[in-house]
């Protein structure tokens, strides 16, 4: 699957139905230098805050054409400073695989001091009473900001939680982002949104050849199966607190979007060598 044009047409269709009256806040976290999340939110209507601790140019008149909250820092457990290691892909820096994680794959040693918070800081500071969807895209840091929303009131948890996974080889090799300690913490992450009540569940996957694959948390035993596809690549989870999209219709909103690890290379060589 094409991962994020996927998802992107996931959410354009979904999230009106999970939140008709934009009551919730919509955040992007880790927006990157593509595919900007927070630009779909603004036009759907929803108040957005992007979090990006090296926004582009780009990003930032976007923020302030279309009334989308920037924040120039990295979402973590901790409010201070923390040191981010800059990103790199084929041995050229590429700041979309910037990490605070030293052991990432995509890290470099180039690395640059940022501004943190923690999640209930950074709703506290943006005054968010509900949350629409929360979208983490930060390079084997979002389990760290996961396990959090279990101090969450129940009624301040997300309607719906996006997070990306693996990276840079595939699930069976069990290497880069599917090393041991990166696929335990999306297991883990899986795990906490089981126990706090989340159930339908998307995954879209750059395997060759792959579907969406949709799925009931609820139903999944996490110590003895996981949903990965033994192709894996990498992708993003859409797991849903009460909203059940039918089958069927998510299968037909992804169905032009199928592909396969050869544009996950193409698209990341492209990204690597743009200014």
């Amino acid at each position: 699957m094409r991962v994020e044009a996927c998802c992107q047409a996931l959410l354009h269709h979904l999230l009106p139905e999970i939140d008709p009256q934009r009551q919730g806040v919509c955040f992007d976290v880790g927006v990157g230098t593509f595919a900007f999340y927070c630009d779909l939110f603004r036009q759907l209507g929803f108040a957005t805050v992007a979090v990006e601790p090296l926004p582009t140019e780009k990003l930032k008149r976007r923020c302030q054409q279309q009334g989308i909250t920037l924040l120039e820092l990295c979402l973590s457990d901790q409010v201070g400073q923390q040191t981010l290691h800059l990103g790199q892909f084929a041995n050229i820096g590429n700041r979309n695989f910037s990490s605070l994680s030293a052991d990432w794959f995509g890290s470099s040693e180039h690395t640059q001091v940022v501004e943190t918070l923690d999640l209930a800081t950074l709703l506290t500071q943006t005054e968010t009473k509900a949350i629409t969807v929360l979208k983490l895209d930060i390079e084997g840091w979002e389990p760290v900001v996961i396990q959090q929303l279990a101090s969450l009131a129940p009624d301040c948890l997300p309607a719906l939680v996006m997070f990306e996974y693996g990276g840079g080889g595939s699930y069976e090799k069990g290497t880069q982002g599917w090393a041991s300690p990166f696929l335990a913490g999306t297991l883990d992450s899986l795990k906490l949104l089981q126990r706090l009540g989340y159930q339908t569940s998307i995954m879209v996957d750059y395997a060759p050849g792959s579907e969406a694959k949709v799925f009931d948390l609820q139903a999944l035993d996490l110590e003895t199966e996981t949903p990965f596809f033994a192709n894996g690549v990498y992708g993003n989870i859409l797991s849903f607190r009460h909203h059940q999209p039918s089958r069927d219709h998510i299968q037909r909103l992804c169905a032009p979007y199928r592909g396969g690890l050869v544009n996950w290379l193409v698209g990341n060589l492209v990204l690597a060598t743009a200014k």
